[in-house]
């Protein structure tokens, strides 16, 4: 029995030992609290025209809507990427363009403290050297936290995050940009697809949404914004979409979308058609590229029908038909 009251006395101090120990850990170690980080950046894109030689100020208002923050301001080239306005980053500062900061209390990719619901002015002048070629060069000014471990010997969550700016600079001396583009795609996805004699038939079931892509393509050595209409003629009406104007970066190429009220939009389309009125269509593309009136058109025709209610109809017959036959030969037994 002496023994029994031993062992279970010696159960008693273990656990009691392990429940102290839990609580002593759960009351020495701090909870850990996740950054708030959310900044703004005004102007959100910037554009320019500058010759060689010259140039500009350009003034960038950053504002910490989140918990305070360490922050340093860069400056990045760029690439565009793909056709839906994407872009790569170049990790270092490279290119013959020439930044500096105007503030006396601040230096490019030198950290400061950044409190609460302030505003930071960034005054960044961009210089030109002389002898550089006419073209595009395309940056980002960013602002960008950078993140602590401890604030007043409280751990706190790691956060970092950047916002930025598109900086699009175009060098010409004579100051007139190259404008080089063209119609790089229009097309759509129908349906059914049969050749009749010479004829190829392109059908579009009328109760679909319809997306169509009007891809630029731009050559040149400068950006554009090309403009224009979409328009979809269908027996004596016409809908017409006006282009949104969008920089097509130099050497890049991009879907351009299209301003209706109607259209849902899409990620990998221009246009989205729907409620199409049975009949032919004749989907016609008019974009105009620049101001010295450079502009390109295309077309694609197809046939709405109303393909869902043609084989519910269709199958609705066959049976009519199945049962017909059936009854006649009962009747002729």
């Amino acid at each position: 029995m002496e023994q029994k009251n031993k062992y279970r006395k010696k159960q008693l101090k273990w656990i009691l030992c392990l429940v102290l120990s839990s609580v002593f850990f759960l009351l020495s170690s701090a909870p850990a609290e996740a950054q708030q980080v959310n900044l703004s950046l005004d102007p959100p894109i910037v554009q320019a025209k500058i010759k060689p030689g010259k140039s500009i100020i350009i003034g960038y208002t950053i504002e910490n809507l989140g918990d305070p923050t360490n922050l340093q301001f860069l400056i990045r080239p760029f690439i565009p990427q793909g056709q839906q306005g994407s872009l790569t980053v170049n990790p270092l500062l490279e290119g013959p363009v020439q930044f500096n900061l105007e503030n006396a209390d601040l230096v490019l990719e030198k950290p400061f403290f950044f409190p609460s619901k302030e505003k930071r002015q960034a005054v960044v002048r961009v210089y030109i050297p002389p002898g550089i070629p006419d073209g595009d060069y395309y940056y980002l000014v960013m602002g960008e936290t950078v993140p602590a471990f401890s604030v007043a010997g409280q751990s706190t969550g790691i956060a970092s995050a950047s916002i930025g700016s598109p900086l699009l600079i175009s060098i010409t001396d004579s100051g007139v940009t190259e404008v080089k583009a063209t119609i790089a795609e229009f097309s759509y996805k129908p349906d059914y697809v049969f050749t009749v004699g010479n004829n190829t038939v392109r059908i579009v079931d009328n109760a679909k949404e319809l997306p169509v892509v009007l891809s630029v393509r731009n050559m040149g050595k400068n950006l554009i914004q090309p403009q224009g209409t979409i328009i979809d003629y269908a027996g004596n009406s016409k809908n017409s979409y006006s282009i949104i104007p969008q920089n097509v970066l130099s050497n890049s190429q991009r879907i351009v979308k299209v301003s209706s009220e109607e259209d849902k939009g899409s990620a990998d389309s221009s246009l989205i058609l729907s409620h199409l009125s049975i009949g032919n269509h004749k989907i016609t593309a008019e974009v105009i590229f620049g101001e010295n009136g450079l502009k390109e058109s295309k077309s694609f025709e197809f046939t709405a029908l109303p393909i869902r209610l043609m084989i519910i109809a269709l199958v609705v017959l066959m049976v009519v038909g199945i049962f017909f036959l059936i009854r006649l030969r009962k009747y002729k037994e």
